[in-house]
């Protein structure tokens, strides 16, 4: 049986950040695929640059910034977001609460007069917790309809603050009428990203540069965990940790260990289009999100990241996990809301690729929260760390998967 000091279970950013600040300790990464990065991963067809979706970088660590630039080998992209909203056919900007003056004025009558009659109610879900801050028609047109296609599920399911730092702060209306007033621009938590020109798979060739290839094993399936004897049943073998540290979304973690817990663990899936078409857009935006009767809602342009001169875009459409997706219609459907919405018009499709993230956001809920701390609780002090974003089922970004990273390194060379 193969024995090893530090296992590491996924080889996506958060598993090769953990095993480089690891150093000289020894370790060994098992990836399921036949290449690292999980979902940040890129493919270079016919002159189009795709992602598995958007992956665009921001930071508030410097440090965490340089860890990632140290090593790459491409131009990277400095960009200022420029991101809006297709409410009804009027183009809104993002957020939608912080813009409803570009509204028609109907609704923008309606969701003032609704922001200053708002009451509070108890916030115990994110659906009680948007229409008491914001109002029922900015909850209703927007926030509700939106976050229903995103997530695929009925919003009273999910934690008040399921969204965390990443929702946009509410305003009351004094608040918001002041914003009005002064026609200050929203800056949010990633107001401006990074992003090579080679797409998002070069952050991962970045970090993999400090790691020992010799240390990663791919194309291996975890099996079974037996947390007791530490031992990880794989399809390479058994092999012995003193500690272990895994990625693997919670859920599917814990079935592997043959635990479980009282929380429901659920989440969405996202099927992804990548398009590519014969000539530009017109349309400036970097992303456009979609609250409507399209299948979609979040669309992304490449083209207007790379300054490429034909249409490039990212098209995500939310799904409960369990529902069959049928690529063919999907794609129909697509094709005809894009000229719909007027994205498309005479234009003609080039290339396109079809991937499906499962799971792509979990649902956040008191119960899964309180489930994993128990957890970290009972198993750190043996060696044992759930992290990332789905390790720690939660809602993040890349720069908090390598703090956390970090984190955890430091805490398994100072045991």
């Amino acid at each position: 049986m193969r024995k090893v000091k530090n296992l590491i279970i996924g080889g996506g950013i958060t598993g090769l950040s953990t095993a480089s600040f690891l150093g000289d300790d020894d370790y060994l990464i098992l990836e399921k695929e036949d290449e690292c990065g999980g979902y940040c991963k890129t493919t270079v067809r016919n002159g189009f640059v795709w992602d598995y979706s958007g992956h665009f970088f921001h930071f508030r660590n410097h440090e965490i910034r340089e860890y990632v630039m140290a090593n790459m080998d491409c131009e990277v992209l400095e960009v200022r977001k420029i991101t809006d909203i297709d409410y009804n056919g009027y183009i809104v900007d993002f957020p939608f609460q912080y813009n409803i003056d570009q509204l028609p004025k109907k609704d923008f009558i309606e969701c003032l007069s609704d922001l200053y009659n708002t009451k509070d109610i108890s916030n115990e879900n994110f659906k009680e917790y948007v229409k008491s801050t914001s109002g029922d028609s900015i909850a209703n047109k927007f926030l509700i309809p939106y976050n229903e296609k995103l997530y695929a599920t009925d919003l009273n399911q999910l934690d008040s603050d399921a969204m965390g730092r990443f929702f946009p702060k509410p305003m009351n209306f004094d608040q918001l009428m002041e914003r009005l007033g002064n026609k200050s621009r929203y800056v949010s938590y990633n107001d401006n990203f990074i992003y090579p020109v080679n797409g998002s798979i070069e952050f991962v060739r970045s970090i993999l540069k400090r790691l020992d290839p010799l240390k990663i094993q791919n194309n291996v399936t975890v099996e079974a965990i037996d947390l007791k004897n530490k031992v990880v049943k794989t399809t390479m073998g058994e092999i012995a940790f003193e500690n272990l540290i895994s990625s693997l979304p919670f859920n599917t973690f814990l079935k592997l260990c043959g635990t479980s817990t009282d929380a429901k663990l659920t989440s969405n899936k996202v099927a992804v289009f990548n398009l590519g078409f014969d000539k530009p857009t017109w349309i400036k935006t970097h992303w456009r999100y979609y609250p409507g009767k399209e299948i979609f809602y979040r669309v992304g342009f490449y083209n207007n990241i790379l300054g490429a001169d034909r249409m490039s875009l990212y098209v995500e459409i939310g799904a409960t996990t369990n529902q069959e997706l049928d690529e063919h219609r999907l794609l129909n459907q697509v094709l005809l809301d894009l000229k719909d919405v007027g994205v498309i018009e005479d234009h003609k499709l080039v290339d396109h690729q079809f991937i499906v993230m499962n799971p792509a956001y979990v649902h956040i809920t008191k119960e899964s929260d309180q489930a994993y701390k128990d957890w970290v609780i009972e198993n750190e002090p043996n060696g044992i760390y759930s992290i990332g974003r789905y390790g720690s089922w939660t809602y993040c970004s890349i720069e908090d998967n390598i703090i956390q990273a970090r984190e955890t390194a430091d805490k398994i060379r100072n045991k």
